[in-house]
């Protein structure tokens, strides 16, 4: 079925793993595919590579570089547990993708926020991943991609692009030449990870026909 073309993105990228497959079952709706390339509610200006552009939800941590250093706005308080800087360009057919930075945060969101969070979790402290990419369709046609649909860390927790905090509006649709740059986030119970795996999507063209299969960033930190 068509409208079920984002959760088979995710099923068909991972490598016959029951687990995982059962991970994403309880995502296979008409509204997954909906949010992929809308990504509707809380959904700040999109980016340009080099552009900086506010977080409707999230607490601005440009500032913090190192561990123990903390930020507070109206937002909310961050405070920075892990970081690495990656670096690593890669080339998922004619999507270019670059994994910039890679941050663990602890975060207090404001309370005008709760709601908004409550959907993910129900702590009122949290430790979430952070990860900063660029993207470029190298192409001359409009492509589909997500570029984190699935991250997995070392202690066995995996979220899926669906459980993205920041909604920046990185996955779906990317027309030809065009340039993303901006956050994925992913909200964590199990904090004491020493790296993780990112696995991107497959390559879509507009009618919905692969081109290109998924890659792996593994980060450690």
């Amino acid at each position: 079925m068509r409208n079920l073309i984002v959760v088979l993105i995710l099923l068909g990228s991972l490598v016959g793993c029951d687990q995982e497959n059962e991970s994403l079952d309880g995502h296979e709706n008409g509204s997954a595919r909906d949010k992929m390339h809308s990504e509707e509610n809380s959904t700040p200006p999109r980016k340009n590579a080099g552009e900086y552009v506010s977080n409707p939800q999230v607490t601005d941590d440009r500032s913090l570089v190192n561990v123990g250093e903390s930020f507070s706005d109206e937002k909310g308080e961050a405070e920075l547990k892990a970081i690495k800087k990656v670096d690593e360009e890669i080339d998922v057919g004619p999507i270019r993708l670059i994994v910039k930075e890679v941050k663990v945060l602890s975060y207090r969101p404001d309370y005008s926020l709760i709601d908004f969070f409550h959907s993910y979790t129900h702590e009122e402290v949290f430790n979430f991943v952070k990860i900063f990419v660029e993207i470029e369709n190298q192409s001359n046609e409009t492509l589909n991609f997500a570029p984190a649909a699935l991250l997995e860390t070392d202690k066995g927790e995996k979220k899926t692009w669906e459980d993205d905090i920041y909604l920046e509006e990185l996955n779906g649709k990317i027309e030809p030449g065009e340039k993303k740059a901006g956050n994925i986030g992913f909200i964590i119970e199990k904090s004491d990870f020493k790296s993780l795996s990112i696995i991107t999507s497959k390559v879509f063209d507009e009618n919905e026909k692969e081109l290109n299969n998924e890659k792996v960033i593994k980060v450690s930190f």
